[in-house]
């Protein structure tokens, strides 16, 4: 299957992922926080272990202000980067299955790359969904093992926001997995609809019938 901007007339909706639905909220914001706490341990454990002059990283003091604001500049940074990063590998992937251009931008406190209007294969949505949090932190391990030790901190601020922040994408993921490989996915920016093929008898025998 390829993606497709009009949705084939025997399928039907089968579930929405929706940021303005309070009970999906909550539970994503939990499982945030989950995995915000994991994220924080795994890559400061995986620092040590292969970087074991790397400890002293995770021992801040502040001398004056302009450490202070050196600090905070980085973070921002880093946090930045990583998400413009997370949503431009998103909008490749988009471009990539569909040869269009996606609709980018920010929108209250997060980044959104989306396609309104296109219809993608399980799978393919599958690769758009979860290639952020896979490629970043590939490459985010590699700089552990390589990188300058006084540009870990940055490291490892950019890997647990990138998994943190990719709980959404996760959510999403699991969800398709439970649905059949012939699913369609329609991403509305805050908005993830899922249309399989409708079994039901009459939509049999309507297929049955134009085939005769």
């Amino acid at each position: 299957m390829k993606a497709t901007q009009i949705l084939p007339s025997d399928y039907r909706k089968s579930g929405k992922f929706d940021l303005k639905n309070l009970k999906q909220l909550i539970f994503m914001n939990l499982l945030g926080l989950v995995l915000l706490v994991f994220s924080i341990w795994f890559f400061s454990w995986l620092i040590i272990q292969v970087r074991t002059e790397a400890v002293d990283i995770f021992q801040f003091s502040f001398s004056n202000l302009s450490s202070i604001l050196i600090s905070l500049g980085k973070l921002f940074f880093s946090i930045v980067a990583v998400l413009v990063i997370h949503e431009g590998i998103h909008a490749f992937f988009f471009w990539i299955f569909s040869r269009q251009k996606p609709v980018v931008g920010f929108k209250g406190a997060y980044a959104y790359a989306s396609m309104p209007g296109w219809y993608f294969p399980r799978n393919q949505y599958l690769i758009i969904g979860i290639s952020p949090l896979i490629l970043i932190t590939l490459f985010g391990i590699l700089l552990i093992a390589i990188a300058p030790i006084s540009a870990l901190t940055m490291v490892l601020v950019a890997l647990v926001i990138n998994t943190s922040g990719a709980v959404g994408d996760l959510v999403v993921v699991f969800w398709l997995l439970t649905k059949p490989v012939s699913t369609l996915a329609l991403d509305q920016i805050n908005t993830i609809e899922f249309f399989v093929p409708d079994q039901t008898p009459s939509s049999e025998n309507n297929r049955s019938n134009h085939q005769n």
